[in-house]
C-alpha cells in the first residue's frame, strides 16, 4: 500500500455508513489493495473460481469479478443491487457449506472469522470447499486490538456487560444497515449481536493454533494496509495489530 492509498482509505471509510453503494465502494477499494497483496505472493485472480464467504455488501466480490474471477458470494442474508453476470449470490452458513469439495481455487474470508462459534469448523469447510494447491485468504480483527470489539470498541475492554451499555449510548447505525443485516435492537450479549452470527475472541494465538492442527501451509502472516506489522510479537501483537492477514494454501 503506497502512501497516497490512505487518504483515499479514510475518505471511503468516513462515508461508508451514508449508503449501501457508499459501503460498496469502501470495500471495493480495500479489494483492490487485497489483490495486489495477493499478486505480490503469486495468487491471480484471472479465470479462478473464488469464493467470498461471508460477503456481507457485496463490494468485494464485485472488485474480484472485475478482476476476471468468476465468484460465489455467499452470506446469511444477500442484499440488493449485488446480481451480476460474473457473481452468483448464494445464502447458507459459512460451518456448512453447500457446495462439493475442491469447488474453487480461492477461498476469501475476511471479518467472518471472529463472528462464529466454531472457527475451527469454519476452516475445515473452507480447506473441504478448496482444490487442491488452493488459496485461502483469512483475515480479522484480534479481539484484544483497540478495534476487536467492534460497535463495542473500545468499550469491550471493560467486560461484556457494560461494553453493551455504554455502546448504546452512541449513534444508532443508519436504518438501511439494519434493513440489510437484519440487525436486532437492542442485543444483551456479543453472542446475539446478530441473526445468525455473534461476537467471538477471536485472537492471533488461537488461529495460528487452529492451523497448527490442519494441513495448511502459510504463505503469510501480516498487518493489513500496514508496512509495519507486529502481529508475529507475542502478546504485544494481540494489541497493536489492527487487522490480522493470514495467506494460506492448502497442501496437495
Amino acid at each position: 500500500m503506497s502512501l497516497r492509498d490512505y487518504p483515499e482509505l479514510w475518505r471511503l471509510a468516513r462515508a461508508r455508513g451514508r449508503s449501501e453503494e457508499d459501503y460498496r465502494r469502501f470495500q471495493a477499494f480495500q479489494a483492490g489493495l487485497i489483490i495486489r497483496h495477493l499478486e505480490r505472493h503469486g495468487v491471480l485472480l484471472g479465470g479462478r473460481r473464488l469464493l467470498d464467504l461471508g460477503s456481507g455488501f457485496g463490494g468485494y466480490s464485485r472488485a474480484f469479478a472485475g478482476r476476471g474471477a468468476s465468484v460465489v458470494s455467499l452470506d446469511l442474508v444477500q442484499p440488493a443491487g449485488l446480481l451480476s453476470p460474473t457473481v452468483k449470490p448464494v445464502r447458507g452458513s459459512a460451518l456448512d457449506l453447500p457446495f462439493r469439495g475442491e469447488s474453487f481455487d480461492i477461498v476469501f474470508c475476511a471479518s467472518l472469522i471472529e463472528h462464529v462459534a466454531s472457527p475451527g469448523r469454519l476452516l475445515e469447510e473452507v480447506e473441504r470447499v478448496l482444490a487442491p494447491d488452493g488459496f485461502a485468504y483469512v483475515s480479522f480483527p484480534p479481539y484484544w486490538s483497540p478495534v476487536g470489539g467492534h460497535e463495542f470498541s473500545p468499550f469491550h475492554y471493560l467486560g461484556e456487560r457494560l461494553a453493551i451499555r455504554l455502546a448504546r449510548r452512541r449513534a444508532a447505525p443508519p436504518e438501511w444497515v439494519h434493513r440489510v443485516q437484519d440487525r436486532p435492537a437492542g442485543p444483551r450479549s456479543f453472542e446475539s449481536l446478530y441473526r445468525g452470527w455473534g461476537l467471538y475472541r477471536m485472537t492471533i494465538r488461537r488461529m495460528r493454533r487452529l492451523l497448527s492442527a490442519t494441513r495448511w501451509e502459510r504463505l503469510d502472516l501480516s498487518t493489513r494496509y500496514l508496512p509495519v506489522s507486529f502481529v508475529r510479537w507475542p502478546l504485544l501483537g494481540e494489541l497493536l495489530t489492527w487487522h490480522a492477514q493470514f495467506l494460506l494454501r492448502k497442501r496437495a
